[in-house]
């Protein structure tokens, strides 16, 4: 096995091989190249972010597997989404020890996610005695012709704009505060995420303009989205508003000739769980996060 750093040389071949995956891990990986090749141009300045790719001969002609790791500092841990085409999981510790020799980890913690059809990754982690931490649910609607859900029009949703992105940026750390996984965002990042063609952002803005409540959608194929968050002010929760900006998202998505949504959900939040079924939202797979403290 061979392993070495990604660079830009190997984009288009990355791209084919993620595309012909199964699926696996965490990421819904965005399958039109120019968006896809934005998404691994991570900033020289930036050492959260990487990337390696691993084969499987010494000619480094066909990629075998990659892993895409994001230092979460502040929640102490280095999270990966990690596939083998040949599902050799043993050789993990293998990749853990080239990460930590190019200082790709910066943290003593590891976390993996592998979701339920990965069959051989999470027998493999359950036997190497990895903690089990936390399961999300990944859920889908096939879109309709026209939404049957009868809601009451009371809420002013708009477009976002990129000049509230510290306004955004402090309802959703507020929001997410106390979720698994959660890492508080700075205005800058959420400002280039309300730049990219593929996000779109609904906002409901009060009377006095505050942002209440925000739906982020993110559009993963040519005819399927994501919806990244749905965020609420708390003190601002129980009056419909999220149900609502479901509903209009849905909305904008079947005028815009989407045919599915996709999302995740923690399966502990039971709130947003129940919000989505009635919404009518089944689920697809499901998520397991796995954690293990390096010697």
């Amino acid at each position: 096995m061979q392993i070495i750093n990604f660079d830009k040389s190997y984009t288009k071949k990355l791209y084919e091989f993620i595309k012909n995956a199964k699926p696996h891990g965490y990421i819904d990986w965005i399958f039109e190249y120019d968006f896809f090749k934005n998404s691994i141009n991570f900033k020289k300045n930036d050492p959260s972010k990487s990337l390696i790719l691993i084969f499987s001969d010494q000619s480094k002609k066909l990629i075998s597997g990659y892993c895409l790791i994001e230092n979460k500092i502040g929640l102490g841990y280095s999270q990966l989404n990690l596939f083998l085409r040949d599902e050799n999981y043993s050789n993990i510790t293998q990749i853990i020890n080239f990460l930590k020799k190019n200082s790709k980890i910066t943290t003593q913690n590891i976390v993996l996610a592998s979701n339920s059809k990965e069959k051989t990754l999470t027998k493999y982690l359950r036997e190497c005695n990895w903690k089990e931490v936390r399961k999300f649910y990944k859920l889908e609607k096939i879109l309709p012709v026209n939404l049957n859900i009868k809601i009451h029009e009371k809420f002013n949703i708009v477009k976002l704009e990129e000049k509230y992105s510290k306004e955004l940026t402090d309802l959703q750390n507020s929001a997410f505060r106390d979720h698994w996984g959660y890492e508080k965002n700075i205005p800058e990042e959420i400002r280039e995420e309300i730049l990219k063609k593929h996000n779109l952002f609904f906002i409901h803005r009060s009377k006095d303009n505050s942002i209440l409540g925000y739906i982020w959608i993110k559009q993963t194929q040519k005819s399927t989205s994501k919806i990244n968050m749905l965020g609420i002010d708390p003190d601002y929760i129980g009056m419909g508003l999220g149900k609502y900006l479901l509903y209009y998202a849905l909305k904008h998505q079947i005028a815009n000739g989407q045919e599915k949504v996709i999302l995740d959900v923690d399966s502990k939040n039971l709130k947003a769980r129940k919000l989505y079924e009635n919404f009518g939202f089944m689920q697809y797979l499901s998520l397991t996060w796995w954690e293990k403290k390096l010697d």
